[in-house]
């Protein structure tokens, strides 16, 4: 390194130091109190549904009637609320990203964050015009009538199915909160973020290969971050001491240059795929929309006051780094993951850097539309999807993240619904998180739907299906019984395609 690139490198690693600093203050202070507001209408909104859950519960049909519209109408107002502090939040945090931009000459950055800014401030208005014209009210009606609605039918499933042991009726009924506590179905969820050292793999190598650009992968000013900066929006890299220990700030252009003109020899770095800041949204989104179908997820990772958490990572290798989605399963299979065969009562979701698509669930077969059997495991099901588990091999969802990420943060929830036995079938509108792009109708009648809902959301009849599919498929989850599947009917199947189950052809065990 020349005299005058290492003076270079200094200066822009100190405007680069002051940009971090600058950005991440607007963050650290946004996000908690953003995080505050939060944590007190989640309050709310948990007493109101309690209060309408007992009135339906015990004060009859008209009880029942007036609490889900009393109850709706303070929830959307608290959801309106809600939804428009997000968004002066965001505009601030792009305010913050812009500023953080233009002291590290980070122009793709920069851009992003303007897109970010202009997008955010559109929702604003949008958000404002619906508050202002009751949509949110409206919203919150549905919302509750919706609840009720599958709470009602979940009691009756679960009646049916385990009516004939008045002592396993009891438990499962207790276990999904129709005895006394919160209702919905627990599903314990375990959040891993890729990330590449390069004490094992050479980072070096691959930035000049041109595999990657830790540059832009560090927000930092790159000729080529252009494109790389848009196949990885939210990546984090972070410099490492000897004994493995992550500095707090992100890395400066100093280091990296020094990693980079040593060949690995000196320094040390660690690049993960997602922010933390962003993991914690994926990881709320998708506890907010599940709870709409009555499933609790329990994540490992916080989802609130996520700045001052940790990030439960994995460490991957270059192999990984660009990988076919197919292999979640074999990946699964590795002793780090500590994910066994026949293990469905908890969830694992893989956080990549790079995929063949947005994402893909593993241990789940899947036959929808034209390829919905006649003789679908799950009885009932109106929805022409039919998922089975694979309980020969482990279980869980990969995704990545794409910009931008405020419009694609449900890709993580969309998976999660395949794993809780939702398919593509029948979701054209981009109203449905189980759309995809190669069925996406601009024109379906339920868009809207985004009126009141203000956002991509699982319908009731989505929920009814969930509880179809937990109660045939994941009964050990409910009953406590161990998670075995005795072998009846030996099948060959494959899963549609253009769904996202992974693409095989295997003989299958199935029970019937």
């Amino acid at each position: 390194m020349g005299f005058f690139s290492s003076i270079g490198n200094a200066v822009s690693s100190a405007a680069s130091a002051v940009g971090d600093v600058v950005e991440d203050a607007v963050d650290a202070v946004v996000d908690t109190v953003e995080d505050a507001v939060d944590a007190v209408t989640d309050a709310v909104e948990s007493g109101i549904e309690s209060a309408t859950d007992w009135l339906c519960d015990n004060a009859g049909s008209v009880g029942c009637f007036v609490g889900n519209v009393v109850g709706g109408l303070i929830g959307g107002f608290v959801k309106g609320f809600s939804d428009i502090m997000h968004g002066v939040f965001d505009v601030v945090r792009d305010i913050g990203g812009i500023v953080g931009s233009v002291l590290r000459l980070d122009l793709p950055g920069l851009l992003k964050n303007l897109g970010n800014l202009v997008q955010n401030v559109f929702d604003l208005g949008i958000d404002g015009l619906r508050f202002a014209t009751g949509g949110y009210a409206v919203g919150g009606i549905v919302d509750k009538f919706k609840r009720s609605a599958l709470k009602k039918f979940v009691k009756k499933l679960v009646n049916d199915t385990f009516g004939d042991n008045p002592e396993l009726l009891d438990r499962v009924r207790k276990a999904i909160g129709l005895e006394g506590k919160r209702f919905g179905f627990r599903l314990p969820s375990k959040h891993l973020t890729f990330y590449l050292d390069s004490d094992n793999t050479p980072l070096w190598r691959m930035h000049k290969d041109g595999i990657i650009d830790l540059y832009a992968m560090a927000g930092l000013l790159s000729f080529d971050s252009f494109s790389l900066g848009i196949a990885h929006p939210n990546t984090v890299v972070k410099s490492v001491s000897a004994n493995g220990d992550e500095s707090i700030w992100p890395v400066n252009r100093w280091i990296i240059s020094k990693y980079l003109e040593s060949e690995g020899r000196e320094k040390r770095i660690r690049v993960y795929s997602i922010s933390k800041r962003v993991v914690s949204q994926m990881l709320d989104t998708a506890a907010r929309k599940l709870d709409d179908v009555g499933v609790i997820l329990d994540w490992n990772d916080r989802k609130n006051f996520s700045w001052f958490g940790n990030q439960t990572g994995v460490e991957v290798t270059e192999n990984e780094y660009d990988m076919s989605s197919n292999r979640i399963e074999s990946l699964l299979g590795q002793p780090e993951y500590g994910r066994r065969p026949n293990v469905n009562c908890s969830l694992i979701a893989l956080g990549a850097f790079k995929l063949d698509n947005f994402g893909r669930v593993g241990g789940r077969d899947i036959l929808e539309c034209d390829d919905f059997p006649n003789d679908c495991e799950t009885q009932g099901r109106d929805d022409k999807c039919c998922i089975t588990i694979d309980w020969n091999v482990p279980s869980g969802v990969i995704y990545r993240d794409v910009y931008p990420t405020d419009t694609f943060q449900y890709i993580l929830a969309h998976e999660i619904g395949h794993f809780l036995g939702l398919c593509h079938c029948g979701h054209d509108g981009f109203q449905n998180i189980m759309y995809t792009s190669k069925s996406l109708d601009f024109f379906d009648s339920g868009i809207v739907s985004l009126y009141w809902d203000s956002e991509p959301h699982f319908s009731l009849k989505d929920g009814k299906n969930v509880w179809r599919f937990i109660v045939d498929q994941l009964r050990p989850c409910l009953t406590g019984e161990p998670e075995t599947v005795p072998i009846d009917v030996i099948r060959t199947r494959r899963s549609s395609l253009n769904s996202c189950a992974v693409v095989k052809e295997e003989q299958k065990s199935y029970v019937e």
